[in-house]
C-alpha cells in the first residue's frame, strides 16, 4: 500500500506514482477481485493542518454477470478526493467517510485504507454482460444465451404446495 511522507508533503506538493498489486490482502478481504493493478496518480499538498491527497485511480476488476454468471472484465477509472485531518475520537466517528483521520504521531501517512474505500464505492454492486442476457434456467441451470432447454414452462405454485405430498397416518 502507499506510504506518504508528512515531512515531504510539509515542504511542498508530493507527486505519488504507484502500483498496488493483484495479490494486495487488502482487497481480498473486501471481496472484490482485482483482474489488473491498482494504478494512482495522486498529488498530495498540505492544507491548513492537513492533507489533501487528489488524482486519479484506474483499475479492472472480475465480477460476474448477475444473470448468467459469465465472467465480465469492468474498468473502475475515477478521480479521487482524501482528506486527512487531525481529529477527536467524537469528530472521526461524525466525519466517518468524509474525512479520514491523520495520525496523530509519526510522520508517514498509510493511503491504502483510503484508497481501497475509494475503490470499492466506485465498484460496481452488479455488473450484466449484455443488456440482451437471458441468464440461467430457473430449473435445470442452463445457460440460455447458448443453448435452449428442455424445461417446460409451467404454472410456478406456491413454496407451501409441497406440503400436499405429505401422507399422514
Amino acid at each position: 500500500m502507499p506510504i506518504l511522507s508528512l515531512a515531504a508533503v510539509a515542504r511542498g506538493p508530493v507527486r505519488i506514482r504507484e502500483e498496488i498489486p493483484t495479490t494486495d490482502p487488502a482487497f481480498r478481504e473486501a471481496g472484490i477481485t482485482l483482474s489488473e493493478p491498482v494504478r494512482m496518480d495522486l498529488e498530495a499538498r498540505m492544507v491548513g493542518e492537513g492533507v489533501l491527497v487528489r488524482g486519479e485511480i484506474e483499475t479492472q476488476i472480475a465480477a460476474d454477470c448477475r444473470r448468467c454468471l459469465a465472467p465480465v472484465p469492468t474498468r473502475i477509472r475515477d478521480t479521487v478526493d482524501l482528506l486527512f485531518e487531525p481529529l477527536s475520537g467524537d469528530e472521526a466517528v461524525e466525519l466517518g467517510g468524509e474525512v479520514y483521520p491523520l495520525p496523530e504521531r509519526g510522520d508517514v501517512l498509510d493511503l491504502g485504507p483510503g484508497i481501497r474505500e475509494q475503490l470499492l464505492l466506485r465498484a460496481p454492486d452488479f455488473v450484466v454482460c449484455a443488456e440482451t442476457c437471458r441468464g440461467l434456467c430457473p430449473r435445470c441451470g442452463a445457460d440460455l444465451n447458448r443453448e435452449t432447454c428442455d424445461c417446460v414452462p409451467g404454472r410456478s405454485g406456491s413454496a407451501w404446495d409441497v406440503l400436499k405430498d405429505i401422507k399422514f397416518d
